[in-house]
């Protein structure tokens, strides 16, 4: 019976993480202009949510950036993720932020 070892599923999930995450800026960056610190909060929150901005949040962004930007941001990312050529399906999609995945 052949057992992973415990750190390597978290860091091959922390590498696909990283290379979504860059992925995602790279694209929207290069489409909309959109600032830096508020591109990298919406492209977390699409990664933590299934590829949407929570509604509650929602309100904050529509003010500051422009709808097409954070409408190409979601329908990117769930693209990226769940799309025919995505990373993931659906079901074995898990992503959990540090503050979720670690107790120290």
């Amino acid at each position: 019976m052949s057992r992973e070892k415990p750190g390597r599923t978290t860091q091959h999930q922390e590498i696909v993480y990283r290379f979504c995450y860059s992925t995602i800026i790279n694209a929207v960056d290069a489409r909309y202009d959109v600032r830096g610190y508020m591109l990298a909060e919406m492209v977390k929150l699409c990664l933590e949510n299934r590829g949407r901005v929570p509604f509650p949040l929602r309100a904050r962004y529509d003010s500051l950036v422009q709808q097409k930007a954070i409408s190409y941001l979601e329908s990117f990312t769930a693209e990226l993720l769940f799309g025919p050529s995505g990373r993931f399906s659906p079901n074995e999609y898990c992503y959990l932020t540090k503050s979720q995945g670690s107790s120290n």
